[in-house]
C-alpha cells in the first residue's frame, strides 16, 4: 500500500493531533487505574475509550487549526470537550447499568466497594484526560494555523490561457497557494527562485534542452518541480478534466483495479458495514416509513434506474422525500427550497436518513458504501456530451458516499457535475481502504452537522 498519497501527506498535522490524543488517554487512563487498583488495566476498554474518543472529536472538529480570537476558539474548544467528557461517561454508565446503582444502596459488599471504585476511576480519568486534551490540542491548533497558514509561492511556466483556467479552477478552493506566471521560458535562466516553493510546468512538450539543464539545476538547489496534473492533485486532491492533457495521460493516473486485494476487502467491509446499519437503524427505519405514509398516504419508497459499474443500469431505491408525481413535467435537477419536497422529506434529507433503503443494494453487489454517486441515465446521457471523460466514473462501482460528496456541495448542473468528477477522477486514482474510512468518517461528521443536502441554487 502507498502511504505517500497526497490525501495522507496533506493531513500529516491532523494525523500527528491524533496520535497525540490517543497517546493521552492510554496513558492516563493506564497510569490512573495503575496506581489506584495496582493491577494492569484491560487493553480492550482502554482502546475502545481512545478510539471513541478520536472518532467523536474529529466528528466535531476538534483537530482544525484554530483561525479564531483566542476567547471564541477556546470557547468553541472548551464547549467540544465537555460534550466529549459527557458523552463518553454517559455511554460508559449505560454500558454498566449494574454498576451505578451502587451510589443508591448500602456499600457492604467487597464487589459494591470495587464497582464503586471502577466508576469513580473512569470518571476521574476521563477528566484528567479531557484537561489534558483540551489545552494540548487547543495549541497543537494554534501551531498548525501559524505553520500551515503562510502563502506558498509557486511559478506557472506555461501559456497564458492555460494559467487563466487554472486560476479560474482554483478561485474558489480554499488553499495557502499562491500561483502566478512566467511565460517567456526563452529566458528561463533569469527567473528569480528566491522565496519560492516551486515550479509547475504547464506542458512538458514545451521544454526544450536548454530549460531542461535549468530545471535540473533549480532541483538540485532545492526548488520543486512538478508537473500541472501532479501539481493539482497533490495541493487540491482532484483532477479537473481541462488539465488532462489526453487520454493516455488519464489511463497512466487510474489504477489497475481489476485485481485489487483491497476491492475484495472493500466488499466485505460493505456487506458487514450494511448488514450491521440496516439492524441498528431498523426501528428509525420503520419510523420514517410511518412518517412518510401519514403525510400524504402515498407510497414509502421511491425506486430509479442509475448507472453502475461499467455502464450497466440497476436500479436504487431510496425513502420517498418528494410530492408524489412529482416529475410529471419531466426529469429535472433538485433546487433550493424545492417546492416538490414534503414536510418530511426536508428533515430525511437533511440527515441523510432517504439514503439508507440503499444499503439492500450494497448487500446485492450493485452498490458500495463508498464511490463515485451513480447518475440517473438521462442525465448522465447529456454529462456525456458536455463533460470530457465523464464516462470513466463507471469503473468502480457507484457509492452511497463518495470523495465528491464529503469535499463538493449538493450538484444540481453541469458545472457541479463537472467538478465533482474531478473529485471522482481523484478517488478512482487513489481508491484505498484507508481513503474509504476517511470518507466514512467525513460523511458521518457531514450528517451530523446537516451539511450538504442541499442544491446551492
Amino acid at each position: 500500500m502507498n502511504f505517500r498519497i497526497p490525501w495522507i501527506i496533506s493531513r500529516r498535522s491532523k494525523i500527528f493531533n491524533i496520535s497525540i490524543d490517543y497517546t493521552i488517554n492510554i496513558f492516563i487512563y493506564n497510569y490512573i487505574f495503575f496506581k489506584e487498583l495496582e493491577i494492569t488495566p484491560s487493553s480492550l476498554v482502554s482502546n475502545s475509550l481512545a478510539f471513541f474518543w478520536i472518532v467523536i472529536s474529529y466528528i466535531l472538529g476538534r483537530y482544525e487549526k484554530n483561525r479564531n480570537s483566542i476567547i471564541s476558539s477556546f470557547s468553541k474548544a472548551l464547549i467540544k470537550i465537555i460534550l466529549i467528557f459527557l458523552l463518553c461517561n454517559s455511554i460508559y454508565f449505560f454500558v454498566n447499568l449494574d454498576l451505578p446503582i451502587v451510589f443508591f444502596k448500602h456499600l457492604d459488599t467487597f464487589n459494591d466497594y470495587i464497582s464503586r471504585e471502577l466508576n469513580n476511576l473512569f470518571l476521574r480519568s476521563s477528566l484528567y484526560i479531557s484537561i489534558s486534551s483540551l489545552f494540548i490540542q487547543y495549541f497543537l491548533g494554534i501551531i498548525s494555523n501559524n505553520i500551515h497558514n503562510k502563502k506558498e509561492q509557486w511559478i506557472f511556466l506555461g501559456r497564458d490561457y492555460k494559467y487563466k483556467q487554472i486560476i479560474q479552477e482554483i478561485a474558489k478552493d480554499k488553499s495557502n497557494i499562491k500561483l502566478s506566471i512566467f511565460s517567456n521560458q526563452d529566458n528561463l535562466d533569469r527567473l528569480n527562485i528566491e522565496d519560492i516553493k516551486g515550479l509547475v510546468i504547464g506542458n512538458l512538450n514545451d521544454i526544450n534542452e536548454k530549460n531542461l539543464d535549468i530545471l535540473f539545476n533549480m532541483k538540485l538547489k532545492g526548488v520543486l518541480i512538478e508537473s500541472l496534473l501532479t501539481w493539482f492533485e497533490n495541493r487540491f486532491h482532484r483532477i479537473p478534466t481541462q488539465i488532462i492533457e489526453n487520454k493516455y495521460q488519464l489511463i497512466e493516473k487510474i489504477k489497475s483495479i481489476e485485481d485489487n486485494y483491497q476491492l475484495r476487502a472493500k466488499r466485505l467491509g460493505d456487506l458487514i458495514v450494511s448488514l450491521t446499519l440496516l439492524v441498528i437503524t431498523s426501528p428509525l427505519l420503520f419510523v420514517t416509513a410511518f412518517l412518510i405514509f401519514i403525510e400524504d398516504s402515498g407510497p414509502i419508497f421511491y425506486s430509479q434506474t442509475r448507472t453502475g459499474l461499467n455502464g450497466e443500469v440497476i436500479k436504487i431505491f431510496k425513502f420517498r422525500s418528494m410530492k408524489m408525481n412529482a416529475e410529471k413535467n419531466g426529469i429535472q435537477w433538485a433546487k433550493h427550497s424545492d417546492p416538490r419536497i414534503t414536510r418530511i422529506g426536508k428533515f430525511i434529507r437533511a440527515a441523510r436518513i432517504d439514503e439508507l433503503p440503499q444499503l439492500i443494494c450494497v448487500i446485492k453487489g450493485d452498490m458500495s458504501l463508498i464511490g463515485p454517486r451513480p447518475e440517473r441515465p438521462e442525465i448522465e446521457n447529456n454529462s456525456l456530451k458536455d463533460i470530457p471523460y465523464y464516462n470513466c466514473r463507471t469503473l468502480l462501482k457507484p457509492g452511497i458516499s463518495g470523495w465528491a460528496q464529503v469535499n463538493y456541495p449538493y450538484g444540481a448542473s453541469i458545472y457541479d457535475s463537472t467538478k465533482k468528477l474531478s473529485f471522482d477522477i481523484y478517488y478512482i486514482s487513489h481508491f484505498s481502504i484507508l481513503l474509504d474510512l476517511l470518507i466514512l468518517f467525513k460523511t458521518i461528521k457531514l450528517v451530523l452537522n446537516a451539511k450538504g443536502s442541499k442544491p446551492q441554487i
